[in-house]
């Protein structure tokens, strides 16, 4: 439970007696499986404060891919294809997998996408980095959830920064929030390969409109220059 993220890192485990209760175990065999976790450093023991999962389980490993992205801002479409790899997969397990608990998460968060003001890019990219997260936990998957959880920073920072680009073209929004509906039926459906296919599909738009709005500023610079230059 500690892996698959049902205790977030940093949480305080509940008492030796309690979990015995809890799980229908002895106390000893409680302590026995607290020391394994320990040596594999999953949780950590502080003297008369309690056991807790260990912080390590949450840190991100994407810390000094921002400094790339920073200064090279051709990454930021290498960064798109990694998400299209990674959320086309977590998409299809999660139609093939997700409970109803799950599915229920996914659909609660989306809607919660739909209420928040288009000006508020942080709310916005925050709550859509939960449907992507809410969407890899119904994949059922340790590795893809961690993985997922493992660059929810730089995934935030790279919804933003999309979302900034999109700000005035309401009909590419629009697009992008039919794309995500798409893609929640098709998991709430158990559509597993139209779940990837619709992610894929979601990035694959995204990627295309960023370079057709590079395309057209280029263009745009390039007549201010040859109208400045012919006065």
């Amino acid at each position: 439970m500690i892996i698959d993220g049902s205790f977030a890192a940093g949480e305080r485990l509940a008492s030796e007696r309690h979990l015995a209760e809890q799980y229908g175990v002895s106390r000893p065999s409680i302590r026995d499986a607290i020391k394994q976790l320990e040596a594999k450093g999953l949780v950590t023991r502080k003297q008369g404060g309690g056991t807790f999962v260990s912080k390590q389980l949450d840190a991100p490993f994407a810390a000094p891919l921002f400094d790339l992205l920073a200064n090279n801002p051709e990454s930021h479409y290498d960064l798109l294809e990694f998400r299209c790899a990674l959320e086309s997969v977590v998409a299809y397990y999660a139609a093939l997998r997700g409970e109803k608990t799950e599915l229920n998460h996914i659909e609660v968060v989306f809607n919660s996408i739909n209420e928040i003001d288009d000006n508020d890019l942080d709310a916005a990219s925050d709550a859509i980095v939960e449907f992507y997260l809410a969407i890899a936990d119904a994949a059922q998957n340790v590795l893809l959830i961690h993985l997922l959880r493992g660059v929810k920073d730089l995934l935030r920072h790279n919804i933003k920064e999309n979302l900034m680009v999109f700000k005035d073209h309401k009909d590419i929004r629009q697009q992008l929030n039919e794309h995500r509906a798409k893609l929640m039926k098709a998991i709430l459906e158990g559509q597993p390969d139209t779940a990837r296919q619709a992610s894929g599909q979601h990035l694959a738009f995204i990627e295309q409109s960023l370079l057709k709005l590079d395309q057209d500023k280029d263009r745009l610079s390039g007549s201010v220059r040859r109208l400045l230059s012919s006065q």
